[in-house]
């Protein structure tokens, strides 16, 4: 496996093979001010206890931070409540490089003058601020900025004021989470942050942590390469007299007839030619994505984009949109980019998915996630967990990309990534790391890094 590393993933993605991890994500608190039914904290069987990262673990973080490029104080729970906040921003900054970059996303709601100007002082230089809806008749209520716009609108206030009184240039940023109900809202999101000096505005898809959330979700989990040749054989069935659709009725329909047969037909000609291309096909999803990109919704939908897209350039706004569908190849960033997760317990985590264990909606199906960790900072030291054979191991097989692309498989969801049987100890394709049927890998879901 050392070879493997050394001739592979290493020369590709160096900073993932550094002795001490390129960036940081450290989760100081799951405690929060907000009980959001959405949140994955409520999911069922989650494991995410109410716990606050010590201020001497965190120091323990120390020799990591001095080769640290970003540190982002955030996790499940709201960075604010944590008592020593300001304290870890202060003890970062004093060993990180001079460029190195120190946020964290948050709610907003908790800040004052005194702790504006005191995390400002203390070296944090970008805060990412949830503005969800400022529509207060949208939903029921949970969503960040719903009823609560002026104190958002004070929270921007207060920050850029203490980064002027203490002259220090700080980046501003609102997070958007893009749903059902929400998305119409993108372009008046946008006018409004801007107005309160935002430089970023940060969007992602939702993940479904409840079963109802699913109908939320805008992100369809088919590539473009999968869509191009279901589009391409729709065509062909078209001129030969069939229907793609209609292969699923064709299918659980007791019978033989020279139509059902020639369409069987077709659809092997397609499956062969995605097999010959790479390229993985859930015809079953394709179909039905098929019909709802033809619906108003997604029509609307593709307006908000264009739309979003041309203000926040004229508002002069970096906005980070997610694809509406899966990429063509899976990607983790976290691991490109040599990013370590901290858990408020202390626990070493490889990326956000499989940070904390709870439950997911994903393909329509639950999914039962279960951490991975490969040591805790209270107890190891922080380079020696990140240099572990384990970990090191981890990253270079994620790294391979050579597990299959599950949300496009026409299995899915299958027993090796629902997790419910059994825990996960191989995929289909024999490989160790459970990254087939990642969101964040696909392009759905973003965050602060």
């Amino acid at each position: 496996m050392l070879k493997r590393i050394a001739d592979g993933p290493l020369k590709l993605f160096p900073a993932s093979f550094r002795d001490y991890p390129a960036q940081l994500q450290v989760e100081v608190t799951t405690r929060c001010n907000m009980n959001c039914s959405m949140c994955v904290k409520y999911a069922p069987e989650s494991d995410i206890s109410e716990t606050d990262l010590s201020f001497e673990d965190f120091k323990k973080l120390g020799p990591a931070l001095e080769h640290c490029e970003k540190l982002v104080l955030n996790g499940i729970g709201e960075p604010l409540l944590h008592p020593d906040l300001a304290a870890m921003a202060s003890f970062a900054r004093e060993r990180m490089p001079e460029r190195g970059s120190i946020g964290f996303q948050t709610n907003g709601l908790l800040f004052t003058d005194q702790r504006a100007r005191e995390l400002v002082d203390a070296g944090v230089d970008t805060f990412c601020v949830s503005v969800d809806s400022l529509d207060s008749s949208a939903t029921e209520g949970e969503l960040h900025g719903q009823s609560s716009t002026d104190r958002l609108a004070r929270t921007f206030s207060l920050l850029n004021q203490a980064a002027q009184e203490s002259g220090t240039k700080i980046r501003l940023g609102a997070e958007f989470v893009l749903m059902s109900d929400t998305y119409r809202q993108l372009p008046d999101v946008l006018r409004w942050a801007a107005g309160q000096g935002v430089e970023f505005i940060l969007c992602s898809h939702v993940l479904a942590y409840h079963r109802s959330m699913q109908e939320q979700s805008l992100f369809n989990p088919n590539t473009p390469a999968a869509v191009e040749i279901f589009d391409k054989w729709k065509s062909i069935a078209r001129e030969r007299g069939q229907d793609l659709q209609n292969y699923f009725d064709f299918v659980w329909t007791p019978g033989r007839s020279m139509k059902r047969e020639q369409l069987f037909d077709l659809i092997r000609e397609m499956r062969a030619e995605a097999e010959r291309r790479n390229v993985w096909i859930n015809l079953r999803s394709l179909a039905d994505w098929d019909q709802r990109n033809q619906t108003e919704e997604y029509q609307k939908l593709r307006e908000i984009y264009a739309c979003s897209e041309k203000l926040a350039e004229e508002l002069g706004v970096e906005l980070h949109l997610p694809p509406l569908m899966a990429e063509n190849e899976l990607r983790c960033l976290f691991i490109e980019d040599g990013v370590s997760f901290i858990t408020s317990k202390g626990e070493v985590s490889p990326c956000q998915f499989l940070w904390h264990s709870c439950t997911c909606f994903l393909d329509g199906s639950e999914k039962l996630l279960r951490q991975k960790k490969f040591g805790n900072i209270a107890e190891v030291d922080i380079d020696e967990i990140w240099s572990s054979l384990p970990y090191k191991a981890f990253r270079a097989e994620v790294l391979e990309y050579e597990y299959p692309y599950c949300s496009n498989c026409p299995m899915v969801p299958c027993d090796d990534i629902i997790g419910r049987s059994n825990e996960f100890e191989v995929d289909c394709l024999g490989v160790e790391v459970p990254c087939g049927h990642c969101p964040w890998a696909m392009g759905g879901l973003k965050c602060l890094m």
